[in-house]
């Protein structure tokens, strides 16, 4: 900023003292702010971060002082200076006992100037304490208008914070509901199945088949509720914070291709080809236990959605920094309920032109009916047994909570009556 030397005027003396103690009166503020025990975060700041915007400032009192014509808006630099100390997280007491010190560092360079020059006209120096006043008047003004502007936009940022956690709150609620509701469901209708094949077993008049079959189903749905239960249990634990994580070195590729070659026996059971692709080895750093649930999880829902064709599970590495391994099948497709209970955005169906499958097809509209028989005998035993082993999602939701702790990403992409593709993404080295 330009001050145009005019030694005709009365006060041009002063401001070229003013002018040539700058750094001086710079120096002093700062000095007297440090020794404030309010400004406490004053020693934090470099020099330039501490001065700011305050040499315009005092450019503007020179051009005051000279009547000449302000090249800068005092206003407008306030705010500034006030939005910088926002960010540097004073709070606005901090900040107006900052600018308080500088005015009387100012009036203290008048009473110097007035000891060093004691032929100056008093009326002139009163003039110019005048002009100081009124100029950090203005600043102090300037940085309580923006204070109020920044804690105004703070409070309406709070306040939509606090609608959309609110609101997230509220799905995860309705999401537990959901979840209970069907999971009682499905817990009724095995023990609907249990209580009718006790029944039929205890007729004399059975054959062997008969009896071997009913055995079958009893067995079957007794395994089904001892897994529900089993994973509402391990739901519950996620959810309430117990679990905790132990990252060490995992050779995920041997953990992934133990776990397909201990499933191949229920996937020939079930006339299904499983197969595996990935690097021999994959060191990385995660939670070994939890890794496995996940995987697991997402392989014993393919095997238990694919009525018929293959499973495929596979594993790679994403860059330095993550890896990645997927399950998919061919199955049905997810149900579009089981998607949107899952909640967030990054596990909606994948549409993108970078899907695996077909992005103009990758809507999932399968969605599987939720009957409420009555306890049934005879043949429509084996229907109730078909449309019960089709679950509630829980284990999704554990895989979803996992994920999250080990700061993974989810990714689904589904086609009906085509099949899922589960990735998920992990980082190699979390600490890191």
């Amino acid at each position: 900023m330009a001050i145009t030397a005019d030694f005709s005027h009365p006060l041009a003396e002063l401001v070229s003292y003013l002018f040539t103690r700058r750094e001086a009166i710079l120096a002093n503020w700062r000095t007297m702010c440090e020794q404030d025990p309010i400004l406490s975060k004053v020693s934090a700041l470099s020099r330039e971060e501490f001065d700011n915007l305050l040499p315009i400032t005092l450019g503007i009192l020179e051009q005051r002082l000279l009547s000449q014509p302000e090249e800068a808006d005092p206003v407008l630099t306030a705010h500034n200076h006030g939005l910088h100390r926002w960010h540097k997280a004073h709070s606005l007491p901090e900040t107006l006992q900052e600018l308080h010190h500088l005015t009387y560092i100012l009036n203290q360079e008048i009473i110097i100037f007035q000891a060093l020059f004691p032929q100056t006209d008093a009326g002139l120096l009163v003039r110019a304490q005048s002009q100081i006043t009124q100029l950090m008047s203005q600043t102090i003004m300037g940085s309580v208008d923006k204070y109020d502007e920044l804690q105004r936009f703070d409070a309406v940022s709070r306040l939509a914070t606090l609608q959309q956690a609110l609101e997230q709150m509220e799905e995860v609620s309705q999401q537990r509901g959901e979840i209970l509701r069907s999971s009682s469901h499905d817990l009724r209708g095995s023990f609907g199945i249990i209580n009718t094949a006790a029944f039929l077993l205890k007729q004399e008049d059975l054959d062997e088949e008969q009896r071997a079959t009913y055995l079958e189903m009893l067995n079957r749905n007794l395994g089904q509720v001892q897994s529900l239960l089993t994973s509402l249990i391990d739901l519950s634990r996620l959810e309430s914070g117990v679990e905790s994580l132990n990252i060490q070195r995992v050779d995920a590729a041997r953990l992934l291709q133990e776990m397909v070659n201990s499933a191949q026996l229920m996937a020939q059971h079930q006339g299904l080809k499983l197969q595996s692709n990935g690097p021999a080895t994959l060191e990385v750093d995660t939670d070994p236990i939890k890794l496995q649930r996940i995987a697991q999880n997402l392989l014993l829902n393919a095997l238990k959605y694919t009525k018929t064709g293959f499973i495929s599970v596979s594993w790679a590495r994403e860059g330095p920094y993550r890896w990645l391994f997927s399950v998919q099948d061919s199955g049905s497709g997810l149900p579009r309920a089981t998607i949107e209970g899952l909640l967030g955005e990054q596990l909606k169906p994948t549409v993108e032109p970078t899907s695996v499958l077909s992005p103009e097809d990758a809507e999932p509209v399968a969605v599987y009916p939720h009957p409420d028989p009555e306890v049934p005998t005879g043949n429509e035993l084996n229907q109730l047994v078909s449309r019960s082993s089709r679950g509630e999602g829980v284990g999704l939701q554990i895989v979803k909570r996992l994920c999250e702790m080990l700061n993974a990403q989810l990714d689904i992409e589904s086609l009906p009556e085509r099949g899922t593709m589960f990735r998920v993404r992990m980082p190699t080295h979390p600490h890191a």
